[in-house]
């Protein structure tokens, strides 16, 4: 992850614009190890851990060797080479950060100039050197957090994510059981509308009886009106047949 701020105690690897970085050649661990670019291969030999000694200004130690970066017998002119020695506590030792667009510029304290590659090579191989400050981008600096490398797997994270999928389906899972339940509380609830129905339809069943009842009386009120028809008849009869009786007295008398 490239840096913005250099953070005392931070592992770092420094790279040239096209992506090469410093390293010490050929994994050299003694004092006087040749400096160079070469391509990333992400080696310990290309790592530098930045460490400030005094405010503003670090040594650069190699994770391999332990040996900083160093201008070669404490030189202060330009063109003067780079490579790897014991720390000594030396201003060719010390090295100040300096943010520009696009990286740093790594200035030297025991001479005021800057990291810069030979010849401007674009070669593996390509020696480093002190020179004036031309603002050349053979010496734009890309410093990138070396401990922050393992923290781009952070993908591996992702399995986490999914297993918040798993619980979202068990929350599925867990309402559609609870779906069953809804479907019993239906039918009992249809059931209870039913019999809700049914209490309001009993009355007027009841009711049909009374109904049915009030006609036997009303036959009953017929008959009544009838019985008198029935027997003022035998008594009409009756007085018809009276009358009958004089006349036959009336025929005695005229045979005398």
């Amino acid at each position: 992850m490239k840096v913005k701020k250099i953070v005392s105690g931070t592992c770092y690897q420094i790279a040239a614009k096209d992506g090469r970085v410093v390293e010490i050649a050929g994994m050299d661990c003694n004092s006087g190890a040749t400096v160079q670019l070469w391509e990333n291969g992400n080696g310990d030999s290309q790592k530098w851990l930045a460490v400030e000694v005094e405010t503003g200004w670090y040594k650069l130690q190699n994770k391999m060797s332990g040996k900083v970066l160093d201008v070669m017998s404490a030189g202060s002119d330009n063109g003067a080479r780079l490579h790897a020695w014991d720390y000594v506590g030396k201003d060719n030792q010390l090295w100040a950060f300096e943010a520009v667009k696009g990286g740093f510029k790594l200035r030297s304290k025991r001479s005021g100039r800057v990291l810069d590659i030979v010849d401007m090579s674009a070669e593996n191989g390509a020696r480093l050197q002190i020179w004036d400050d031309v603002d050349g981008e053979n010496q734009v600096w890309v410093v990138t957090d070396e401990t922050a490398a393992p923290a781009k797997k952070t993908a591996a994270k992702k399995p986490a994510a999914k297993k918040a999928a798993p619980a979202a389906k068990a929350a599925e899972k867990k309402a559609e059981a609870a779906k069953p339940a809804e479907k019993a509380v239906a039918p009992a609830a249809k059931a209870a509308e039913k019999k809700v129905e049914a209490v309001k339809a009993a009355p007027a069943a009841k009711a049909a009886p009374a109904a049915k009842a009030e006609k036997p009386a009303e036959k009953k009120a017929e008959a009544v009106k009838a019985a008198p028809a029935v027997k003022a008849a035998p008594a009409a009869k009756a007085a018809e047949k009276k009358p009958a009786a004089p006349k036959a007295a009336a025929k005695k008398t005229v045979k005398k």
